[in-house]
Order: structure tokens, then sequence, then C-alpha cells
């Protein structure tokens, strides 16, 4: 299937899932993306909670009757290791070795990164939603302490309402004997 556009036709894999048995698919040797273990918890949050809307990009290789991950080696390992899946559903690209690796790259470069501003903005309107602090944390997998900093550059005194006071710090009577030690 493919989508025409005003540079062209684009091949649609998106629409080709399928779906194999976990035992099949195995990563690349070349992937340089690496991911922290609290945004691993955040994509098996966000899989839990979204249920599994991307597909592991694959190549089929006959030699060894394997599907290598081209893209979604994070995603792979949620559902492999941590739900232990039976099956994984994939997409099947027919790229050379040189595209694949291009490809991989492509797909990590191509997620960008968060700018605070507006991840601050976004804590904002979850606030104005309703949503808790705790909330807030779990399901953007953040530490309290980030989603507090995140409300702060707002600058909205508002998110801070229901917020019980805290001296910054505290006073604590040293002897000078404590000291010397």
């Amino acid at each position: 299937m493919k989508l025409k556009t005003n540079k062209g036709y684009i091949d649609l894999p998106c629409m080709d899932v399928v779906l194999v048995p976990t035992e099949k698919v195995i990563a690349n040797n070349y992937n340089p993306n690496a991911v922290p273990r609290n945004n691993m918890m955040l994509l098996e949050r966000s899989i839990l909670d979204n249920g599994f809307c991307f597909p592991i990009v694959t190549i089929y290789d006959e030699e060894i009757d394997k599907y290598v991950i081209v893209d979604g080696f994070h995603r792979y390992m949620i559902l492999k290791d941590w739900l232990q899946a039976e099956q994984i559903p994939i997409v099947v690209l027919k790229h050379d070795m040189k595209k694949r690796m291009a490809a991989t790259v492509q797909f990590n470069r191509a997620r960008g990164v968060h700018q605070v501003e507006l991840m601050g903005d976004l804590v904002r309107a979850l606030v104005e939603q309703g949503a808790t602090d705790d909330e807030i944390a779990k399901h953007l997998g953040m530490e309290l302490e980030e989603v507090f900093r995140l409300k702060q550059i707002t600058g909205i005194a508002e998110l801070f309402k229901n917020q019980p006071y805290s001296k910054s710090w505290i006073m604590v009577d040293i002897n000078e004997e404590d000291i010397r030690e």
C-alpha cells in the first residue's frame, strides 16, 4: 500500500503489521541508542495505558530465519522481558545493511527531545485538568521533584495552592566541639 504526497508515493509498512513469535525477533548489533531505566518504566506504563501502538520495525534475515530489529528495540524489550509476551507485532522492511543502519539512526534522532518550557506547560495543563502531582509523575515517568520544578518554571503560583508549606531550610544549633571533630 502507498500514500500519495507532493513528493511522490510513500510506502506504508505500518499497514502490514504481523504477529510473530517472540523468539523469532532479535536485536541488531549496531544500535547506539540507550534508554535509562526510568524511561523504560515509562514506556511500560505507556504500553499498559495506551496499548501497543507502534509495531517493531524489522528486516527478515533468511540466513538465520529471524527478524532483526531496525527500530523499536526498547518496545521489544518491554514486551519480551518485562511483560513476557508470546508474540510481537512487527513490520518488515526490505532494506540492505546500509539502509537498515541509516534507518535506525533516522528513527532514533527524529524523535527529538522535550523542551523544558513545553513540558512545564503540559504539567500546568494536567494540573488544570485535575491531575494530582502523583498522577502526573506516574504517567509522565517523572519524579515528584521534577513535577515541582516544572510547575515552578511556569511561574504560576496557582499550581502550588494545594501544597503544604515547607521551609526551604531549618536552623540547627551546633556546638563548637562538634565542628572541631
